[in-house]
């Protein structure tokens, strides 16, 4: 599971609030340079305005020409006749048209430019803006003014952001909320987004598949183990009935003893599987442990194997009885199956079952792995049915070993 996971509230606001003061940013300096350019425009056309209006006027060559419309204005006939500091700037081959020129110490002005006009002389309208020019003093002027304004459209956009995303998160936070909530049925109110309205649909679809499965996997383990229970019986009678003049071959009828307990251990497993509803029943860990080794590991058990039970005292769990013996039998059957040699630990906790074995480990458990055979496949599954955690792992240099866990009552 990837972390740093975000929620579709917080990825939508801050794409938002993102995307506003982006747009902000991108107004501002549009603004600015609208703002420069339009000044340069308006002087540029004055100054060209000028220098046509005074086309008609001839004067005599490195005269300058103060009467203009504007103040600050001012016309000069011939190269000759500019301030040295503005000759420079301005080459006697500088085409028609109106420029705009930077300077030292003497300020900032737009010139046109009209070579070979006044009786063959140029003519250079000059108009000093220096202090005209108010772009920049006026962004200065109104700083404040464009931060509040871009403060208060980021407010704006970050509540209208605020509602948005709660009208598309609110559907799925509640959806979630159902799927987390065992049984509970998706949400009805999906927003008006087709999106979530689709997911809502899936998830209906996909429960009552669910279900129909589980239902049908209920039906065939009861129906299965129902359909058990007489050849079982017929079996744990003829069984009775032997014991009480047990045949010649003692090992061969305690296999049989031992097998049909077991399949009525099986038959027990899945018919409470196919049970629903919450049990009150309780049962007794460590007396049901040594039932079940005395079962599975009294005659059968070997010289070279050493099982032993550590327990502090009596440990009662909310478990049925039934249920218990299948499990722990199971478990403690596949633990004998699997060591030939060795010791088998059983250790009965207040809030855990463990047992640990010195054999191959389950025909060689891989650490992770939880399924070997219908019997643990049965345990792991009733496991979870009564709430409680199943774990198996390996043992070094070989063995495994298998714990129950469960919570407080």
């Amino acid at each position: 599971m990837r972390g740093n996971a975000r929620s579709v509230r917080n990825i939508l606001l801050g794409a938002m609030g993102l995307s506003a003061a982006l747009a902000l940013v991108l107004m501002g300096a549009f603004f600015t340079l609208f703002s420069y350019d339009l000044e340069d425009v308006i002087f540029s056309r004055l100054v060209a305005a000028e220098a046509d209006r005074r086309l008609e006027t001839a004067a005599p060559e490195g005269s300058t020409l103060e009467q203009a419309r504007l103040p600050g204005m001012t016309a000069y006939v011939g190269h000759a006749s500019l301030p040295p500091w503005l000759g420079e700037a301005l080459p006697e081959d500088t085409p028609r048209r109106e420029r705009e020129v930077f300077t030292e110490g003497h300020g900032h002005f737009h010139v046109a430019v009209r070579p070979g006009a006044a009786n063959g002389r140029g003519l250079y309208v000059v108009f000093d803006v220096t202090e005209l020019t108010s772009a920049t003093s006026h962004l200065r002027r109104t700083a404040g003014l464009l931060v509040t304004s871009a403060l208060l459209a980021l407010l704006a956009a970050a509540l209208l952001s605020r509602l948005v995303a709660r009208r598309l998160s609110r559907p799925l936070e509640q959806l979630v909320e159902r799927v987390r909530a065992d049984g509970a049925p998706p949400p009805g109110d999906d927003g008006g987004v087709a999106e979530v309205r689709a997911l809502v649909e899936a998830l209906r679809a996909r429960d009552e598949r669910i279900q129909g499965l589980l239902e049908r996997e209920r039906a065939f383990n009861r129906d299965a183990s129902h359909e058990l229970r007489t050849p079982l019986a017929v079996a744990q009678g003829a069984v009775e009935i032997l014991e009480l003049d047990p045949p010649r071959d003692v090992e061969t009828f305690a296999r049989l003893r031992h097998a049909v307990h077991h399949m009525g251990l099986l038959t027990e497993g899945i018919l409470w599987l196919a049970r629903t509803g919450h049990s009150e029943e309780h049962c007794e860990l460590v007396g049901i442990t040594r039932e079940m080794v005395a079962l599975y590991g009294g005659p059968r058990q070997s010289d070279s194997v050493e099982l032993v039970i550590e327990a502090a005292g009596e440990v009662r769990v909310p478990l049925p009885g039934p249920v218990a013996r299948v499990m722990l039998g199971n478990l403690i059957k596949n633990a004998l199956a699997y060591t030939s040699e060795g010791r088998i630990v059983i250790r009965v906790e207040p809030r855990s079952w463990t047992i640990s074995d010195t054999g191959v480990g389950f025909g060689r458990v891989e650490p992770g792995r939880t399924g070997f055979g219908v019997g643990l496949s049965l345990v792991e599954r009733l496991a979870r049915r009564f709430a409680w955690e199943l774990s198996i792992s390996a043992l070094e240099p070989h063995g495994a070993k298998v714990q129950l866990t469960f919570g407080e009552e």
